[in-house]
């Protein structure tokens, strides 16, 4: 494969008339273009006149199988057939990895994809979440969401065992209600005892702890009873902050789904989200892009959800920005040594996009080329003759 310029997300400055190597999924050697040398019936894919760069990572959306125009159909296999399309869409528009943060469908999308039988992201599912009496998917939901209830530590223990024996790739909880801006309020809905016994049981299996956490109170229960990543992370103190910092969490901040929304408090929340993500990467902490996109006419699964990235870098720099939706994420979800770089021995996924993202992350909408584990996802029309 040629490339006009190559960002590897290593943090290595761009190479121009660079080259990969893939054989079968995975990169075998790149360099520059000089070095490719021949090999005989091997098809060369012309991607010179765009930027390649890692496929692109979700830390956290949903596949609801909502319709975009509003209506949520109540079967099952209606709902499937929509998120199978959209998995589809995400894929084509660059996201080769995503993580599933609740829903009934991702686990049949995952292990189909696994099978071959159908075109998808790679894809880490969470499956339901758990959450203590007065948590935030307890509200009236659709007869389709599932939440379930821990009380107390053991309670949360036999959860945990329960989520294992089920499959799932990370545990989610719901450690705040919120967002308050929207009428909810960010009450903790976990105690610290509890969520150290969700992670614990959890880290035994092997399995990472995702936790909505919103306000400084329930952030802070987190960080102290050892959650991987907080999800929104946003009303916290600077003194929550520098907690966040000091310890091993991530936050993934969700941008994309309240600024897309035009309603007053949504716009209230989409500020104090911001705010909260300047002072806390003036702190020290490591952020990764998620989107918590459900597919809905706001956020639809698709090219926009590289807009999370786009507002990521008005705080971070665009590098930066650009690190969090690759090779951050990847470390968050401890698939640094497969995924999020284009290096030997990776799994061959990645994208082409026409210019430098690092001047123009909007760029990122519009993705000319994708592979997945060394298929051709998606090739436009414009690099069709490669």
């Amino acid at each position: 494969m040629l490339a006009g310029h190559l960002w590897d997300g290593t943090g290595a400055p761009p190479r121009p008339d660079a080259a990969l190597r893939i054989a079968g999924e995975r990169i075998e050697w790149c360099g520059p273009a000089g070095g490719l040398g021949s090999n005989a019936g091997s098809e060369v894919i012309d991607l010179r006149g765009l930027w390649v760069l890692p496929g692109l990572i979700d830390a956290h959306m949903h596949f609801w199988g909502l319709s975009p125009g509003g209506a949520t159909p109540a079967d099952f296999q209606t709902r499937l057939e929509t998120a199978q399309q959209q998995a589809r869409d995400l894929l084509h528009a660059g996201f080769t990895t995503v993580r599933d943060l609740g829903s009934p469908m991702a686990p049949y999308l995952r292990d189909a994809s696994a099978e071959g039988a159908l075109e998808t992201p790679r894809i880490l599912a969470a499956q339901v979440g758990l959450t203590g009496a007065r948590g935030p998917w307890l509200v009236p939901q659709p007869s389709w969401w599932e939440a379930r209830v821990i009380r107390g530590s053991e309670s949360a223990r036999e959860e945990v065992m329960r989520l294992h024996e089920e499959g799932v790739n990370v545990v989610k909880i719901g450690a705040s209600t919120g967002p308050r801006a929207e009428g909810f309020g960010d009450i903790p809905t976990l105690t610290e005892e509890e969520i150290r016994a969700v992670c614990d049981s959890a880290h035994t299996w092997g399995l990472p702890v995702a936790a909505h956490a919103i306000g400084s109170e329930a952030v802070r229960r987190c960080v102290l009873g050892g959650v991987d990543t907080i999800e929104h992370g946003y009303g916290l103190s600077d003194e929550v902050c520098e907690l966040v910092a000091a310890s091993n969490a991530w936050i993934v901040p969700t941008l994309r789904t309240r600024a897309m929304r035009l309603a007053p408090e949504s716009q209230a929340t989409s500020r104090e989200q911001m705010d909260t993500l300047q002072r806390g990467v003036a702190a020290g902490i490591r952020y990764a892009a998620g989107t918590d996109s459900v597919g809905d006419a706001f956020t639809r699964h698709g090219s926009g959800n590289a807009l999370e990235i786009e507002l990521m870098g008005r705080v971070l720099t665009p590098e930066a920005a650009l690190a969090a939706g690759t090779r951050e994420a990847a470390r968050m979800l401890g698939l640094d040594g497969e995924i999020g770089t284009l290096r030997p021995g990776r799994s061959a996924d990645l994208i082409g996009v026409h210019g430098d993202p690092r001047r123009d992350l909007s760029l990122l909408q519009r993705v000319e080329f994708v592979m997945r584990s060394g298929r051709v996802a998606r090739k436009a029309a414009s690099v069709a003759g490669g």
